[in-house]
């Protein structure tokens, strides 16, 4: 089932924002550090309505996948096929909670779950949250990146230690860099652990705009290592009003195995 895998109403108008056609400028890290957090949607609410398309250990699987974001306290997803439901979620920052229909199992345990899946250690909840919805999810220290702008009209906000980590591998420290267009939208991540090769890329395609407010309609994740995992969310429907969505796990379930 897909949830195993990776877990990730009235409706806002959904208008195509246009691509960037301003220039990126030389600015201080300070600078550019204020701009992009004045660019960012403010929401106390946030439901968003998808579609999920995974390749996972060499199995495919696509669903409708629904999630509500609760200020900073919690993500709410649930997945279904044709309409009906087969696993929910409910994630606060200090517990990962899912559970399956169909083969009646559960689990309940920390963001450990997650970095298993992507094959780092640093997702914690604002960082997945930030992954999601196309902000920037910082490993390090703002002061530990370094600011440039590339041929392609792109902010290059990389880690300082790039190129220390690329001659000398260090136990849990990554290779990374965040690109951003003129518009302060990120476009993609680059990830690489040294130590293993496996690298993550990120990319964030066709922003909309949604009662002022922007975000990607696509998010794709590859995850290079032994096998090639791959995942896409293509989100229709964002709405900023406040609901419940409910999460219990069922009596009679039983603990899933995590791996």
């Amino acid at each position: 089932m897909i949830f195993s895998l990776w877990v990730l109403q009235s409706c806002g108008t959904l208008k195509k924002t246009s691509p960037s056609t301003g220039e990126v400028k030389d600015q201080t890290l300070r600078v550019f550090k204020d701009a992009y957090e004045n660019s960012l949607p403010s929401f106390d609410y946030l439901q968003v309505r998808s579609k999920i398309d995974a390749n996972l250990n060499g199995k495919s699987n696509s669903a409708t996948l629904r999630f509500y974001f609760d200020k900073d306290e919690r993500i709410w997803a649930n997945a279904s096929i044709l309409g009906i439901t087969g696993a929910r979620a409910n994630i606060t920052p200090g517990k990962v909670q899912a559970y399956e229909v169909l083969d009646k199992t559960y689990i309940d345990t920390d963001f450990s779950f997650f970095n298993e899946k992507l094959k780092v250690n640093f997702i914690n909840f604002e960082r997945l949250k930030s992954l999601l919805l196309g902000q920037l999810f910082l490993i390090d220290e703002w002061n530990a990146y370094e600011l440039q702008t590339t041929v392609e009209n792109l902010y290059e906000l990389s880690y300082k230690s790039n190129a220390d980590l690329l001659k000398k591998p260090k136990e849990g420290k990554y290779i990374h860099t965040f690109y951003l267009d003129s518009n302060y939208r990120l476009s993609k991540v680059d990830i690489l652990d040294p130590n293993s090769d496996t690298s993550i890329l990120v990319t964030y395609e066709n922003w909309v705009e949604v009662e002022g407010k922007e975000f990607p309609s696509r998010v794709k994740i590859l995850v290079k290592a032994k096998d090639n995992d791959k995942i896409e969310l293509e989100y229709n429907n964002f709405d900023f009003s406040e609901t419940n969505p409910p999460f219990k796990i069922p009596n009679g379930y039983t603990p899933r195995e995590i791996n």
